[in-house]
């Protein structure tokens, strides 16, 4: 298959100015078809009408750099897409929330990734069939390494991993903080964790990776022992722990009624993200990360319900950001 970079841009970072990008993510993106259903599952054999239907980008740091896009962070991000509809449907989607993806690479006769998710109303809880697609994995060569390390912070989701560790490697020598959301163990997560400041994981994750089942402060010790100077995972309904070596900080989740959770791990990521880029206190970072996937909640699918700065700290009741407040 033929592989083409986004016009405009240069894969190997000659000659191409650099537009002064906060956050550049390297990761994965694809179609979220999305449904809520009356109830989950139906009965074998049975036909059941959807109460709603939606058909959104998606991804880990897709939709992570969205939710700083929607916080007012500039942003770019790279990843891997096929020339099909459903490639061109996630660039868009993410285009039109601000995201630049000129550094994207088109994978000619490829097809891309998509998800059915059923959303059982009332809960909010959802099943996710996936499909991987022929969409081939990132390759270094591929990623215009001057547009990765150009921003103050690198935000990986690990899925694209031989093009993230070289990207990872090259932006610690230029003092870029480096983000991991970490959901999924594969080869080479120790060696990315090493390099990364800030290492954000599902507690699925944390039990797989760590071994430490349940014990979450234990986890966190595991993970920072590694090398990042934060860690935090996320708890589902539970809220959210994370802790930067000396202290250990738990939050509850917000309370909101619920339509759908898909995609809350992803914003939360990105909300923590933006609360790392202020340099705001940890507490204030769990706080703030907790209040913006709530209000994600509150809609179907991973991005329409993602909110603003300004929501979310009229949902906190805070007088500006932490920094000026009194």
């Amino acid at each position: 298959m033929v592989c083409q970079v986004q016009e405009g841009s240069d894969p190997k970072g000659e000659g191409e100015e650099m537009k002064g990008f906060d956050v550049v993510g390297i990761g994965y993106t694809c179609v979220d078809l999305l449904g809520i259903a009356p109830k989950y599952p139906p009965d074998a054999d049975e036909k059941t009408e959807l109460l709603e239907f939606s058909m959104q980008g998606g991804g880990p740091a897709a939709t992570g750099l969205v939710t700083l896009s929607r916080l007012g962070v500039k942003t770019a991000f790279i990843t891997k897409i096929g020339d099909d509809f459903f490639g061109r449907f996630a660039l868009e989607e993410l285009r039109r929330e601000g995201v630049d993806v000129s550094g994207a690479v088109i994978e000619r006769g490829a097809s891309s990734p998509f998800a059915f998710i059923i959303v059982e109303r009332g809960t909010g809880r959802r099943t996710i069939l996936w499909t991987r697609a022929t969409t081939s994995q990132l390759r270094p060569e591929e990623v215009d390494m001057q547009l990765a390390t150009s921003g103050r912070m690198l935000y990986l989701d690990g899925l694209q991993m031989e093009a993230s560790l070289q990207a990872a490697k090259l932006a610690k020598e230029r003092d870029v903080i480096l983000f991991l959301d970490a959901d999924t163990v594969q080869e080479g997560i120790d060696e990315l964790i090493k390099l990364c400041d800030v290492v954000i994981a599902s507690r699925a994750f944390a039990r797989e990776f760590t071994g430490c089942d349940g014990d979450y402060e234990k986890a966190l010790r595991s993970i920072l022992s590694l090398g990042p100077r934060i860690a935090g995972i996320t708890l589902g309904e539970r809220g959210c722990i994370c802790s930067d070596g000396r202290r250990v900080v738990f939050k509850e989740a917000f309370k909101v009624d619920v339509v759908d959770t898909t995609g809350a791990g992803d914003v939360f990521h990105g909300a923590f993200a933006y609360g790392v880029l202020r340099g705001w206190d940890l507490e204030n970072i769990a706080e703030f990360s907790n209040a913006t996937a709530a209000l994600k909640c509150r809609k179907l699918g991973g991005r329409p319900g993602i909110p603003t700065l300004e929501e979310v700290l009229d949902f906190l009741g805070w007088e500006g950001e932490p920094s000026s407040r009194s």
